[in-house]
């Protein structure tokens, strides 16, 4: 049986859509907290032969914060780790951000006007799209700057959206969100919505899009496990 861990910044950040397919498809999975309590990060770490792939998630922190990285910093160790261990990672969003760091790249606030919140479609690298072009969810403030041995997969006019290293995937959307997924993240941070549209304009179209959003999130995880992982796993045969 295939064992991925699923790395979540807060539990609120939850491995959705990817957490329910990989149940789906009789995945084992072991979720990891790491700020289940914000007072002491839980920086516990499985081994890397323990799992055959890990996803780490999202996060309200921003990964140059100063508060943060007495946490930040040794996960960007533990990916290292993973990395020099060749085992699969997939980092979405703010995982896909200490991914960038841990391959020698950084992380920066996005310039005004650049930050991205809502449904994107994806521009193709030099290779073109391993997955669907969209639409994807994507939120976010900050922007990955990855180095030129990192190879880039897919990127929008304001930011670099999906790439790899070898067995390692990053993306700075977010595949596993949905309508509720989302919905919750609106309500915890209504303040970090632009002026220029509203959580009921994003939960509008998030809703429109739910089942291509799914389906799309189907199509990465196969990608991620089959391709990238070289792992097998059932047939999905409920959704």
């Amino acid at each position: 049986m295939v064992r991925v861990l699923l790395i979540s910044h807060e539990p609120e950040a939850a491995p959705g859509v990817i957490g329910e397919l990989l149940a789906l498809r009789g995945v084992e999975t072991q979720q990891h907290i790491v700020l289940e309590d914000p007072a002491a990060p839980n920086l516990d770490f499985p081994e890397p032969g323990e799992h055959d792939a890990v996803i780490a998630f999202g996060s309200f922190a921003n990964a140059y914060e100063v508060s943060a990285r007495a946490w930040v910093g040794p996960e960007i160790k533990h990916i290292e780790q993973l990395v020099a261990h060749d085992v699969p990672y997939l980092g979405v969003c703010f995982g896909g951000q200490l991914l960038a760091e841990a391959l020698g790249g950084h992380v920066e606030p996005a310039p005004p006007g650049e930050a991205e919140i809502g449904l994107i479609f994806l521009n193709p690298g030099e290779q073109g799209l391993p997955i669907p072009a969209g639409p994807w969810f994507t939120w976010h403030e900050d922007r990955m700057v990855i180095p030129d041995s990192v190879e880039l997969l897919a990127s929008t006019p304001s930011a670099v959206q999906l790439f790899r290293s070898g067995r390692a995937v990053g993306t700075q959307f977010h595949p596993e969100a949905d309508l509720g997924l989302v919905s919750g993240w609106a309500a915890i941070g209504p303040d970090h919505i632009p002026s220029h549209t509203s959580a009921a304009e994003v939960l509008g179209n998030v809703s429109d899009a739910n089942a291509e959003l799914r389906k799309n999130c189907n199509n990465l995880v196969e990608w991620f496990i089959r391709d990238i992982a070289g792992l097998e796993f059932a047939e999905l045969k409920n959704e």
